[in-house]
């Protein structure tokens, strides 16, 4: 009697649990991250992925990371960049105009990225129609024209930074990219309105990093999945950091 008492009492338990397990209520899906935090989480989890890719040099999520919050204080700190302020990057597809980008959109302002087809005289021409605040431009290229400060890409993250970034929640829905249509007329666009298709694998990025079939559905998307971006356009130098 007692072995089936306690078969009775162990079989009522199970049942209560099988019970529990199923008829339980599923948890409520979560928001989406915005690609802020995902870069964040990625540094912290797979440190040594690399996130970015070239025939130069490699960068993990945890250096790109790294990056990103250095620029951030440099933007803040040196060059008193604030929510609002319009930025240009005169290049072609460096890995640190992602760096540029993502500082820029912590603290509030918007890139405008001239890659083509002549970023060093289209400066030029759009300063005098944008409030520009500075410009940006790859090392091994020959400064913009504009009247305007302006500095080598690797500035903003080669030298050791004595301020901190100040960033409590950055705003994915904040405008933080710039397009300028055929016409003249300015697109401004949030990483909420970029980050829009679904996490992929590796990929990459050939000449023109922001341009709109390879920033918002390849780019983004590679990061966000924790993947790695091969930069494979026509980079002729590197400073090593």
């Amino acid at each position: 009697m007692r072995q089936a008492g306690v078969f009775s009492v162990e079989s009522a338990g199970l049942i209560n649990c099988l019970l529990f397990m199923t008829f339980s209520a599923p948890p409520l899906p979560q928001p989406s991250a915005s690609l802020f935090e995902l870069l964040e989480r990625h540094a912290r989890a797979q440190p040594e992925v690399v996130a970015c890719a070239s025939r130069f040099r490699l960068a993990t999520y945890r250096k790109l990371w790294s990056r990103i919050e250095r620029a951030t204080a440099r933007l803040q700190g040196e060059w008193g960049v604030g929510p609002g302020d319009v930025l240009a990057y005169c290049g072609q597809a460096h890995p640190d105009a992602l760096v540029l980008y993502f500082a820029l959109a912590r603290c509030g302002g918007l890139l405008l990225p001239l890659e083509r087809p002549a970023p060093r005289s289209a400066l030029a021409g759009v300063a005098a129609a944008l409030p520009l605040k500075l410009a940006l431009f790859d090392d091994d290229a020959e400064p913009p024209l504009a009247a305007l400060p302006v500095y080598t890409l690797s500035t903003l993250i080669s030298n050791r930074c004595p301020w901190q970034a100040r960033v409590a929640s950055p705003d994915a829905a904040a405008p933080s990219l710039l397009r300028v249509g055929q016409a003249g007329a300015v697109e401004r666009l949030s990483l909420a309105q970029l980050q829009h298709v679904p996490a992929s694998g590796s990929h990459e990025v050939r000449h023109c990093l922001f341009d709109p079939d390879v920033f918002g559905p390849i780019v983004l998307p590679t990061l966000a999945a924790g993947a790695t971006l091969t930069f494979v356009g026509n980079l002729r130098a590197a400073v090593s950091r």
